[in-house]
């Protein structure tokens, strides 16, 4: 865990948070809140959250012709192969600017959040706040997963952690 960058976020209504998380606050705390903390040459896993995908371009989607696609490339100067997926072409603002500062984003496949390394860590905070919980109003809540946040480290993360330290990079 990067102490520097935790951050809970609270709703400001008692509602699903997703209503009110958005891409620019996301952005500001991935800009200065984390990636300044990060080691050089980190690797960071991104779901496909709708604050983590906002795209730099506008780009061909499901519904655009392939006659368009494919002039869309052409003027990109992207090179391509008639068995590319659309997705392929989407660049993200965070991918770049997480590029410009030396680190690499890989993006989850849509549904498979299992993949991501947080997921377990994510587990082991709520299960130790849910064991101390009684009140379950905010104040006490957000002080446990606080405390539950700072007893995580490195060695019950994830084993993937190590794998994705030593990952070497490579162009794909």
């Amino acid at each position: 865990m990067i102490p520097e960058s935790k951050w809970i976020f609270l709703p400001r209504s008692t509602s699903d948070y997703h209503e009110e998380m958005t891409a620019s606050t996301f952005k500001d705390w991935f800009l200065n809140k984390f990636l300044n903390y990060l080691e050089e040459g980190s690797i960071i896993i991104m779901d496909n959250a709708p604050y983590h995908s906002v795209t730099l371009n506008k780009i061909p989607n499901t519904s655009t012709k392939k006659g368009d696609i494919i002039q869309w490339l052409q003027r990109k100067e992207i090179q391509f192969s008639a068995y590319e997926i659309k997705n392929q072409c989407k660049m993200y603002e965070l991918d770049q600017l997480a590029n410009e500062r030396g680190h690499e984003v890989i993006r989850l496949p849509p549904y498979h959040c299992h993949y991501n390394p947080i997921e377990n860590v994510w587990s082991q905070v709520k299960r130790g706040v849910a064991n101390k919980s009684k009140t379950f109003n905010m104040k006490d809540t957000e002080r446990f997963v606080k405390e539950e946040i700072d007893i995580v480290t490195k060695r019950n993360e994830n084993p993937t952690y190590t794998t994705l330290k030593n990952y070497k990079r490579k162009t794909l």
